[in-house]
């Protein structure tokens, strides 16, 4: 009877040795945003109300300042600033009689149209530089308007999920099809029985599947998270790194790699694998 027990321990104990889960560095890569976030209707509804209060409420234009009475400058700004409808007793105003200080209707904000300079009326052709006044500065008016660059680049247009450059509002996260044809985080097991540390590993698995090109760092060499790999049989450790420059530039033209946000993560991973990790993604 002891013998039998006895077969029946060591089978049970060799048949646990040899499913020993293996151990793994999964990289969670990602791009920060590089513009400030996108408002929400309720945001921007708020900040144009100020912006229009601010506008309607601030000291009137001292135009007198700026033209003097009686010059060229001043009748050319009364040109193109007509004053506004005066305050008449005998006329009935439907939407409201105009409260007029200093030639400006208060209830609304002023908008100003200036006379331009001889330098702005110098016209600029389609490379930017001055073809007129001989001798002038060209690109020299610092008083030109600013106009920022579009928040959608061409990369949004072309809906191209592998260039850097789109979502430039939000964080971008590395994903790869993995051995079984599955969207995945990086995945870098050990191939080699020395010892190895985890963010090495990961550095390592980056450089070999993105190419040396890439600047980024580590948040912590620690794992922020463990994910049992039931399926495969592994324990994923995640390092958290943030890309700073370069490119990704895949080594194996057969490797498929997307950068999505985190709406986009859930369409594309598994959906235990994304509950899993959920939280460690960023919302913005």
């Amino acid at each position: 009877m002891k013998s039998v027990l006895g077969r029946s321990f060591t089978r049970a104990y060799a048949t646990q040795s040899s499913t020993a889960p293996k151990i793994s560095s999964t990289l969670l890569l990602s791009r920060n945003p590089v513009v400030t976030a996108d408002l929400n209707p309720f945001q921007a509804q708020y900040y144009k109300y100020q912006n229009e209060l601010w506008r309607r409420l601030m000291w009137t234009f001292p135009k007198w300042f700026y033209f003097r009475v009686g010059t060229i400058s001043e009748q050319r700004f009364r040109q193109l600033n007509k004053d506004p409808v005066s305050n008449n007793p005998d006329i009935e105003f439907p939407r409201g009689r105009p409260e007029i200080r200093h030639q400006r209707d208060r209830r609304f904000k002023q908008e100003l149209r200036l006379p331009k300079t001889y330098k702005e009326e110098v016209e600029v052709d389609d490379a930017g530089e001055d073809t007129g006044a001989p001798g002038a500065p060209a690109n020299d008016d610092l008083a030109r308007k600013i106009v920022p660059n579009s928040r959608i680049t061409k990369a949004d247009e072309a809906n191209d999920k592998t260039s850097l450059e789109r979502k430039l509002s939000r964080t971008l996260y590395l994903v790869i099809r993995n051995d079984n044809n599955k969207w995945a985080l990086p995945n870098f097991g050990e191939k080699t029985e020395e010892l190895q540390a985890l963010h090495d590993l990961a550095e390592e698995g980056l450089y070999k599947i993105g190419g040396e090109h890439i600047n980024y760092f580590n948040v912590s060499n620690t794992p922020c998270h463990l994910y049992n790999n039931e399926v495969e049989n592994k324990k994923e450790y995640f390092i958290k790194s943030h890309i700073l420059s370069g490119e990704f530039e895949p080594q194996d033209k057969s490797l498929q790699y997307l950068w999505l946000t985190k709406e986009e993560l859930k369409d594309h991973l598994n959906e235990d694998y994304y509950k899993d990790i959920a939280h460690l993604l960023n919302d913005v």
